[in-house]
This record gives C-alpha cells, sequence and structure tokens, in this order.
C-alpha cells in the first residue's frame, strides 16, 4: 500500500486532475453510496416536521434520513468529479435509461438503450430541434456526480441529534444546482490545487422563478482555508469511488452491446462492441 501512495503522489497535478475528473478535458455494484441531497420537502411520510433547503442523507445503520442544521454548513470533501446522462420515468418512478460515468466531456456516454446520452442532443445540433422534440427529451438530463467525503452535525426528522464525520456519499445534482460545485472545482483547478486536499462549506440559498410559484434551493459553496494531506485511508476511498464507477460503466456497456446485438453489419457499432468484448469500459475511450 505504501509504494500505492508513492506512486500515486509522484504523478503530477495534471495527471490526477484528469483522474478524478476534476479537468472534465475542455478547455470550454451499481452504485450504492447514500445520497447527498438537499430536502425540499416540509414533512415526511409520517408527518414529522422537515426544515426545507437543508442537505439530508441516508445513514445506514440508524435506517433513517438524516436532515442538516438550519443555516448551519455541511462539509464534504471531493474526491472524483464526473457525470451521467438519465432519462427519469415519472410514471415507473425509476430511471429508463443511464449513460456509463464519465469524466471528460471528449468521451462519448454510450447508453443502456444502444445509443448515446440517452439521446439527449447537444450542441448546434439542439438548434434544429422543434420545441416539440426539445419538450420530449426535458426527462433526459445530465447530472453531475462528486463522490467525496461527508461530514454533517443534524437531526432525525423525530428530533434525534446525529453526527456524521467523513461518510463516503456521493453528490448527484443537475439543473441549478450543476453548475456551483463545478464552479468550485475549477477555481481549485485554476489554484492548481487537488480537490480532495480541500474541504467544501456547503449552504443554500432559498430561490424563486419569476412567476414565484415555485421555490427551490442553490447550493451555495465556500472553500475552507485548512489544506488536508492525502492519506492511505483516502487511496482506500480513492479506490473504492473508481471502483463504483467501473462496475455501473461495465453494466451500462452490457446492456448498450445487448441493444445493438441485431446491428452488427454496422460497421461502427460492430468497432465498438468488438472494443467491449475485450473490456467494457474501454468504450469511454472509443
Amino acid at each position: 500500500m505504501t509504494n500505492e501512495i508513492q506512486s500515486f503522489e509522484s504523478l503530477s497535478k495534471e495527471e490526477i486532475m484528469k483522474m478524478t475528473g476534476q479537468d472534465d478535458g475542455s478547455q470550454m455494484s451499481s452504485i450504492t453510496l447514500p445520497k447527498l441531497m438537499i430536502n425540499r420537502q416540509s414533512e415526511d411520510d409520517d408527518g414529522n416536521a422537515l426544515r426545507p433547503g437543508v442537505y439530508m442523507v441516508y445513514d445506514s445503520e440508524l435506517e433513517t434520513m438524516v436532515y442538516g442544521l438550519k443555516d448551519k454548513p455541511i462539509y464534504f470533501r471531493p474526491f472524483v468529479n464526473s457525470y451521467q446522462y438519465m432519462t427519469y420515468d415519472s410514471d415507473n418512478n425509476n430511471y429508463s435509461c443511464s449513460s456509463v460515468i464519465f469524466k471528460s466531456w471528449k468521451d462519448e456516454p454510450i447508453d443502456s438503450n444502444g445509443g448515446l446520452r440517452c439521446g439527449r442532443i447537444i450542441g448546434k445540433d439542439r438548434e434544429q430541434l422543434t420545441q416539440a422534440e426539445i419538450d420530449a427529451q426535458r426527462p433526459t438530463r445530465c447530472y453531475r456526480l462528486v463522490y467525496g467525503l461527508l461530514t454533517l452535525t443534524g437531526t432525525t426528522a423525530t428530533g434525534e441529534s446525529v453526527t456524521i464525520e467523513d461518510r463516503p456519499v456521493l453528490f448527484r445534482v443537475s439543473g441549478t444546482n450543476f453548475s456551483p460545485i463545478g464552479q468550485t472545482l475549477k477555481s481549485l483547478k485554476g489554484r492548481n490545487s487537488l480537490m480532495f486536499n480541500h474541504v467544501l462549506e456547503l449552504k443554500t440559498k432559498r430561490r424563486k422563478n419569476p412567476s414565484g410559484s415555485i421555490i427551490f434551493y442553490v447550493a451555495t459553496i465556500n472553500i475552507a482555508d485548512k489544506e488536508i494531506e492525502f492519506s492511505k485511508k483516502d487511496l482506500e476511498h480513492m479506490d473504492m469511488f473508481n471502483t463504483l464507477i467501473t462496475e455501473e460503466n461495465i453494466r451500462v456497456a452490457a446492456l448498450w452491446k445487448e441493444a445493438n446485438s441485431h446491428k452488427k453489419n454496422d460497421a461502427k457499432s460492430e468497432k465498438v462492441i468488438d472494443a467491449i468484448e475485450a473490456s467494457p469500459e474501454e468504450v469511454l475511450a472509443s
């Protein structure tokens, strides 16, 4: 393990940023980690009063959600920044399509339906869509997935005090919350700083849509002054996060291959399928 840490530390900051997804490549198991989220509900299913706008996470030891304290920050140490396209099926309350998890915008993320980006059209091609086609794409979003360690002081819905320290979690965001943490990580890159050497202080701001009919909460992020040294335990966390990503990508790649099995006469598809047979996750580099 010592040699592994030494090998890791021998990499340049630029190499580590690419490996962890902090540099997205642009100048422009299934995931089982508990998800760090912003609560938007005023009460839970049992009628317990909740605080909208605070962060929340599921505590597997207590088998209940834990909520942050109003106007108090939580602390998140990011290790891996990545992205994933997913299509939400509101009728069945699940995701009907998901892409591989990718760390660079140069990658072409294949998806479980046999296509790319769950059919989401991006860039200049989007300008050619009709309004009806744009509306049809709304359930498909690109999510930012940031894997890291959470420290939080909060309560359960019934008011029991709980402290969580350095808990591995997934902070998955989209929409208005896609950019705040991305801008924070970009600022660290601009300072030539590795993101896992820093703790982020997360709070939220209450917002309304232009008509005032919808209230939502946007993450606000400050970078703590103290830097943290990368340790042997941190390397274990890094390995775990990347293993989870690899497992998810193998799962999606297998579904992509199955969906495309009838297209083997297509030369382009056949090239990628051959790559998957050797190593499913290598499709990201195709």
